[in-house]
């Protein structure tokens, strides 16, 4: 790691007299001194990407550690995480060269970084809240927005190829970010929709009770485990939505095609995917609200 003082994961741990002797209750803020590798090891999650891990949660850690003792709020936080997302949204459209790619995709990471700041500030100082968990999801929907509309804007901007079709190529972008931008929001307003307690409580039967820290309620338990057939039956779409949501996880990859000069290798997949989306979200409200 680039940051002094921070571990990888699986690194050992600490002595136990390094560490609080209890945790602190849900909701309430850390007390006592933490080291910035504490705190990394604390933002850690058990199922999260490698790039998370070792690339953002670090740097992430040294802001946390940094605000941790100022009045900066973790709103404050995640409107500034807003305000840079916004930044690279303008240099793509803006900035048309390969530098100004490198720019874009410099604070495209920086502002999902701060989106990993927020959380844990949150946690940390005991400044938790559903508002707070809405407000993230909010912003992480207007920031996915935004990017498909500045390089959508971009492509069309620079008359880039039109994919092979025999038309004119700043006509083809204009519609492909107007057709992104649309499949986007109509996916994020289905999973607004999806997320609410009625909708919830409608389809399965049960009482919403919200997972802390998150916009979303805690799943019944399957009766039973699922058999054999059914698990490789579903095994390929099990893998195709894997892949759609590191697809849809845009941080971990978009600097890859900016830095190469072809922001269309980015653009094109993130579309799909969020049209896969929108067609899996919307099948599953069709079966269960059709009936």
């Amino acid at each position: 790691m680039a940051a002094a003082g921070i571990e990888p994961p699986g690194a050992a741990s600490p002595p136990d007299a390094a560490r609080p002797s209890a945790a602190p209750p849900p909701g309430s803020a850390i007390r006592g001194p933490l080291s910035i590798a504490e705190i990394y090891r604390r933002s850690l999650k058990p199922k999260d990407l490698r790039f998370n891990n070792w690339v953002c949660r670090p740097l992430a850690a040294v802001f946390v550690y940094v605000l941790r003792p100022t009045p900066v709020t973790p709103n404050q936080v995640t409107f500034l995480s807003l305000l840079v997302s916004l930044l690279s949204a303008a240099t793509l459209l803006l900035w048309r060269d390969r530098i100004g790619l490198g720019v874009a995709a410099a604070l495209v990471y920086l502002a999902f970084v701060l989106d990993c700041v927020d959380g844990q500030l949150a946690r940390i100082t005991g400044k938790t809240s559903e508002v707070g968990s809405y407000l993230d999801f909010l912003v992480d929907e207007i920031k996915a927005v935004t990017l498909i509309a500045a390089i959508g804007g971009r492509l069309a901007w620079d008359g880039a190829p039109a994919l092979g079709l025999a038309m004119d190529g700043t006509v083809f972008w204009l519609a492909a970010a107007l057709l992104g931008v649309t499949v986007a929001a109509s996916g994020m307003a289905l999973t607004t929709f999806m997320r609410r307690p009625e909708y919830f409580e409608a389809t399965t039967g049960q009482k919403a009770v919200r997972v802390a820290g998150f916009t979303r309620f805690e799943e019944p338990k399957p009766a039973a485990p699922p058999s054999l057939v059914r698990t490789i039956v579903r095994l390929p779409l099990r893998l195709l939505e894997e892949t759609g949501k590191l697809v849809l996880h845009y941080p971990a990859w978009f600097y890859v095609p900016a830095l190469l000069g072809r922001i269309e290798w980015f653009f094109v997949p993130y579309v799909l995917a969020h049209a896969m989306y929108l067609g899996r979200s919307a099948l599953v409200v069709l079966i269960k609200l059709g009936r």
